[in-house]
């Protein structure tokens, strides 16, 4: 019997050391466990700030995404269900990546969700920003103005043709003389439309004072030519001349390519024979005349003027723009920009051919026998990229939020 209870007594020592040993190895992997989560939890909060960051940055670039990226902004400024979604990996944090997905819920206006993910050893740091985003797309009283005159427009034998856009006076449309004009658009004027029994208008839609609804005087666009300011067109110039010393430059190179600003301190003449390119825009402060004044040269006056894209481009001036008296051949993608007059004239059997992409805007206007029809394509941007001011506003973030994981 003795022996018996002695082994049943280490029986049940064992077994209790047993479940003693259990508990305790139970106990210390809880512990470990806590231990091992306190550790995993320390290290993504000490990451989290990383991951904040990170998902501010796929914000930011989606911001200006929306600003500078061309087919971002036609979509976001259009396209009022659009989405999309880009990843960039590894590109501030290693181990790092951030999503960033841009829903539209309205034309010009979205909402941006960056996700941030930070990899830390086993476990991950992620944190969730999102922000709503809108863009107030002004309706400039000058959009789809694709001829303004503050004055005037007066027309004797000429021809002019627009597509894309109005013609806009906040006086008179006067048209005599077999003159023809043309335009897909609407024929404004604040005052009359007058058109004489020899000359025809063929408008989508005419008004005036007689005409309901009477258009609203619209102040001239102004443009800063010569001020101290940064933005004006001489501060920006990448070359700058006399009058004399563009002359002398003509004279010496009759076939010649300029980029970018060229600023005229003074009258700019183009003649026949001068072949002039302008990869940008032309200024001058004083008037500028185009093939108008005798040159022995049979070759007609020759401007080509193209557009850079984001520059101004165009043909400027503070006073007044002549073109024709003889030949020229003008071909512009931008803005003619007349403070003054801008007239446009044949000689006696002399050849105008005038081609405009983009628009114009002049203190008042005359065209006088051009049999040849002046064509004016309307562009938004040209005038605009000349005018220097924008039609839009920037994109603003007016909500944020985020999340951490």
């Amino acid at each position: 019997m003795e022996e018996t209870s002695n082994t049943t007594n280490r029986g049940f020592l064992l077994i209790a050391s047993l479940l003693v040993l259990s508990s305790m190895m139970i106990m210390v992997s809880f512990y470990l466990s806590a231990v091992m989560q306190d550790v995993r939890t320390s290290r993504i909060i000490d990451t989290a700030p990383q991951a904040y960051y990170l998902a501010e940055s796929g914000i930011q670039e989606a911001y200006w995404k929306l600003e500078n990226d061309s087919a971002y902004k036609t979509n976001f400024e259009t396209n009022p269900t659009w989405s999309t979604t880009f990843t960039r990996n590894d590109s501030i944090i290693p181990g790092s990546s951030y999503t960033v997905t841009i829903q539209n819920s309205g034309v010009a206006n979205a909402v941006i969700t960056a996700t941030s993910t930070i990899n830390v050893q086993d476990t991950q740091s992620q944190r969730v920003v999102q922000a709503s985003v809108f863009k107030a797309i002004n309706n400039s009283p000058y959009a789809d103005i694709a001829v303004f005159s503050n004055e005037e427009i007066y027309a004797a034998g000429g021809s002019m043709s627009v597509t894309g856009g109005d013609i806009f006076t906040n006086e008179d449309i006067d048209l005599n003389f077999f003159s023809s004009w043309e335009t897909s658009h609407d024929a404004r004027a604040v005052n009359s439309i007058d058109i004489s029994i020899t000359s025809s208008f063929d408008a989508a839609n005419m008004y005036d004072q007689n005409n309901a609804p009477t258009p609203t005087a619209l102040d001239m666009p102004q443009i800063d030519f010569d001020s101290s300011d940064q933005n004006s067109f001489k501060s920006r110039a990448d070359q700058i001349y006399t009058t004399g010393q563009f002359n002398q430059l003509l004279n010496d190179y009759p076939i010649l390519t300029l980029n970018g600003i060229t600023y005229v301190t003074g009258n700019a003449f183009i003649k026949k024979g001068d072949n002039l390119t302008i990869n940008g825009t032309l200024v001058a402060d004083g008037s500028i005349t185009i093939g108008n004044g005798y040159s022995s040269s049979s070759n007609p006056a020759t401007l080509t003027i193209n557009k850079v894209p984001g520059e101004p481009s165009g043909l400027i001036s503070k006073k007044n723009i002549t073109i024709g008296g003889y030949s020229v051949t003008l071909s512009l993608e931008g803005l003619i920009y007349a403070a003054g007059e801008l007239r446009i004239q044949d000689g006696f059997l002399q050849n105008l051919n005038l081609d405009v992409i983009g628009g114009i805007i002049a203190q008042n206007i005359q065209l006088l026998v051009s049999w040849t029809p002046f064509t004016v394509t309307y562009d938004e941007a040209n005038i605009n990229d000349a005018l220097g001011t924008p039609v839009t506003s920037q994109p603003l973030i007016i909500n944020h939020w985020e999340e951490q994981y």
